[in-house]
C-alpha cells in the first residue's frame, strides 16, 4: 500500500495531479480542498494517499492534510459510498470541518447537495458516522488577558465551562465575536443547572454557527 507520495508537482488537472517521485509520475485524484492549496508546478509536495484496488484498475487518491485523508477513509466505511462519491463529498464542501459538522448535526439538506447523494444515503451517512465525526476533545481554559478581549463574550465567559467552550470554538477557526454570539444562544438552549457542560455548549454553539 502506498501511504504517501513526496516529490515535485509535475502537473495539475481539473480533478487530478501528477507528482514526480524520482522520475516516476504518480497520478492522484484529489478533492477541491487539496487542489486549491497546492504549490506551483515544480515545487515539492507531499500527499497522503489512499490506494483503491478494483478488478480492472488501481487508483491513488491524494490529500494535502491528514484530516482530509482520515475523513475520506471514514466515508468509505459507509455502505454504498465508494471512493469517487467520498471524494465528491470532500470537494463539495469548503473544508473537512464543514462536512464533519453537516454529518454531526444531521444536515441532510447539505449532504444531499453532493452529486450522487440522495436522502436515504445521507441518512445512512449520518447514522453510521455521526458519533465518529462529532467528538470534540478537551481544550485548555483561556487566560484572563485573552478573555478580556471582545466585550461581547464577557457575559458568557464568567465560568470555566464558557471559557473552555469559547476557546474550543475559536480553535475551530471561528472569530471571538462569532463564538460569543453562538454561545449566547447555546446558553439559552442548554438549560442545565448549575452550569452547562463544555461539551453541551460547544455542540449547541456549533449548531447555531453552522445554521447561521
Amino acid at each position: 500500500m502506498i501511504a504517501h507520495v513526496r516529490g515535485l508537482l509535475a502537473l495539475t488537472a481539473s480533478e487530478s495531479v501528477v507528482v514526480d517521485v524520482g522520475g516516476v509520475g504518480y497520478r492522484c485524484l484529489v478533492p477541491t480542498s487539496t487542489r486549491a492549496r497546492l504549490p506551483g508546478a515544480g515545487q515539492e509536495v507531499l500527499l497522503y494517499t489512499s490506494m483503491q484496488v478494483r478488478e480492472d484498475s488501481m487508483t491513488l487518491y491524494g490529500f494535502l492534510t491528514q484530516e482530509e485523508y482520515d475523513l475520506f477513509e471514514l466515508l468509505l466505511r459507509v455502505d454504498g459510498i465508494g471512493p469517487k462519491v467520498a471524494l465528491g463529498m470532500l470537494s463539495a464542501t469548503s473544508t473537512p470541518e464543514s462536512l464533519r459538522r453537516a454529518i454531526a448535526f444531521e444536515d441532510l439538506t447539505a449532504l444531499c447537495r453532493v452529486p450522487g447523494i440522495g436522502k436515504k444515503t445521507a441518512q445512512r451517512i449520518v447514522l453510521e458516522l455521526k458519533d465518529k465525526v462529532g467528538a470534540i476533545g478537551p481544550v485548555p481554559a483561556l487566560g484572563d488577558a485573552a478573555l478580556a478581549e471582545g466585550a461581547g463574550a464577557a457575559a458568557d465567559a464568567t465560568t470555566d465551562s464558557y471559557r473552555d467552550a469559547l476557546d474550543a470554538l475559536m480553535q475551530l477557526g471561528y472569530s471571538r465575536v462569532e463564538a460569543a454570539q453562538s454561545l449566547e444562544k447555546a446558553k439559552q438552549e442548554a438549560g442545565e443547572e448549575p452550569e452547562p457542560r463544555v461539551e453541551t455548549l460547544v455542540r449547541l454553539g456549533l449548531k447555531h454557527l453552522f445554521r447561521g
